[in-house]
């Protein structure tokens, strides 16, 4: 399978990782391919410069958002989330069409550096701006709710923890499901349609303030019902 992912950071590196240990054929998008191989600096979250990490992955390719989004049979959506729209724009729309999208993304503004601040909307979720841009695809919301160290490794000590999902595309959650149970999830809940992706930002962003809060990169939550 051909696994086309918008960004080069740590989330879209590790996705990059497993699917192409996996043996999917793989290319990262990038606004400006010669930028983005040219930095020398570590990024905002203190990842290497993508040309010290493609030294050692140069199995995976790396494209501009509309080659990515050409070459993808599944796109997923990994920039910052405040990029995220702008990326799809450059990347044309039509790209897109009866693909299923994955929107990994969360709400953040880091222009003030880190913790992140939370810029989420009820019913204008990032999810669903997404969808409303890709009318002819299927977005589903996915694997933003903890660290993606922990996405395409959920096994832990403690228990199996608990991954959200939504969208308005059976089919496409159904293949998302697969996706995550094939890297060992065990607790999937298909949280309903697009709507109720603004719910899974917060789980995110949630995640997220513990993370900052107590130093910790490991947590995960676990749904217990009888």
């Amino acid at each position: 399978m051909k696994i086309g992912i918008f960004g080069t950071g740590m989330v879209g590196r590790i996705l990059a990782e497993k699917f192409i240990y996996e043996g999917n054929e793989v290319m990262l998008g990038t606004r400006n391919v010669a930028a983005t191989l040219s930095k020398d600096e570590k990024d905002i979250l203190g990842n290497p410069p993508y040309k010290e990490w493609q030294q050692t992955h140069q199995a995976i390719q790396l494209g501009s958002f509309k080659e990515t989004a050409k070459f993808g049979d599944i796109i997923f959506i990994a920039t910052f989330g405040n990029t995220a729209l702008n990326a799809i724009v450059l990347a044309g729309k039509d790209n897109f069409n009866d693909k299923i999208v994955v929107d990994v993304t969360n709400p953040l503004d880091v222009s003030q550096g880190v913790p992140p601040v939370f810029t989420g909307a009820l019913g204008n979720s990032l999810g669903e701006q997404i969808q409303k841009e890709l009318s002819n695809a299927k977005v589903v919301k996915a694997f933003n709710t903890l660290s993606m160290h922990i996405i395409v490794n959920p096994k832990r000590e403690e228990g199996d923890p608990v991954i959200l999902i939504a969208g308005n595309d059976e089919v496409a959650k159904e293949n998302v499901t697969a996706i995550a149970k094939n890297w060992g999830w065990k607790d999937v809940v298909d949280f309903g349609d697009i709507s109720e992706s603004f719910w899974l930002e917060t789980f995110g962003m949630l995640w997220i303030r513990y993370a900052f809060k107590n130093n910790s990169w490991t947590h995960a939550f676990k749904l217990i019902r009888k």
